[in-house]
């Protein structure tokens, strides 16, 4: 199948829903800053509300897809599983379904909503051309964090499933399936049972196939779990960590609970974070000021009803 977009070479895809929708484009907005036209992103809806938002805004360099052409057996897990749950599963079944029905895409990669790019990403595509899956390994945690939170680490698995990438070849269509079938199998939180939701199944990967990538740039999966590490500095809008170009920014944990208002799910005080966190405020709500010329009905907020039970 070709279409309107087979000329892209930097093609990703991402899961939203209508409490991620503000956080989703201000990653869509990000791409567009430092990538310009040069990328399409799939985009798949978990709910109509946040559906029926992005048609109306038609965003330029976008593909949403339907639930409905998704196999059945995926789309019934949407009444098994928590809503995290079956984003999680989500992941490998979009980036499966992209690359075995667009089959001109050289490679997919999918993008948590809540990255946010301050340098261009092409740079790790092409440091690592070869390479049919790449994966963007777990940091340790920075010196200063507890024993508690070191020993997470070695739960949440060895890779960040946020930003990761398949080519379009038979390793890279082989593990992506692996993945698929592992995620529909069990997406839970068990550490009892070795499983992190999607993320710790990637540990495997390396054991199974050839051709699997650690993403050795530096400025990559930077986030809460690694910030406290790296001095930030913006100099003429060129963001760095150290004496490194950050490429994308994590920003895990953040809900959006209100205007001017984005709380943590770890109770972290936000107010001592690297300074970019307020540049990510502003683009938060740059991002709601842009939906409610569209539709000021939609409301995208994260309950904190739903905070509070992170909290317990």
């Amino acid at each position: 199948m070709r279409n309107r977009f087979d000329h892209y070479e930097n093609i990703f895809c991402t899961i939203l829903s209508r409490t991620r929708l503000y956080q989703g484009l201000a990653l869509l907005n990000s791409l567009k800053k430092v990538m310009g036209d040069d990328f399409y992103i799939f985009i798949h809806c978990i709910d109509e509300e946040s559906y029926n938002l992005l048609k109306k805004m038609n965003w330029k360099n976008s593909k949403l897809i339907r639930e409905k052409k998704l196999p059945g057996r995926i789309v019934l897990l949407k009444n098994e599983r928590k809503v995290h749950e079956y984003c999680w599963t989500l992941k490998p079944v979009i980036c499966e379904f992209v690359l075995r029905n667009y089959t001109f895409v050289n490679r997919i990669t999918y993008l948590d909503s809540d990255l946010y790019f301050l340098g261009d990403p092409r740079v790790i595509f092409k440091n690592h051309y070869d390479c049919s899956v790449l994966l963007s390994i777990e940091e340790k945690y920075s010196p200063r964090a507890n024993q508690s939170i070191q020993r997470r680490s070695k739960i949440t698995g060895l890779y960040n499933s946020g930003f990761i990438s398949f080519k379009q070849d038979e390793i890279g269509l082989q593990a992506v399936t692996w993945w698929k079938e592992k995620c529909l199998e069990n997406c839970k939180i068990a550490p009892e049972e070795g499983i992190f939701g999607d993320q710790k199944y990637l540990d495997e990967l390396s054991g199974l196939f050839p051709g699997i990538c650690d993403i050795t740039i530096p400025g990559v999966n930077i986030g809460p779990w690694n910030e406290l590490k790296y001095q930030f500095s913006n100099v003429d809008g060129t963001f760095s960590i150290d004496e490194h170009l950050l490429i994308f920014f994590h920003f895990s944990g953040l809900r959006v609970t209100g205007k001017n208002k984005i709380q943590s799910v770890n109770r972290v005080n936000l107010r001592k974070r690297p300074f970019l966190y307020q540049i990510y405020y502003e683009a938060i709500d740059e991002v709601i000021e842009q939906v409610e010329e569209i539709d000021p009905t939609f409301n995208g907020f994260a309950d904190e009803v739903d905070l509070q039970k992170y909290w317990n």
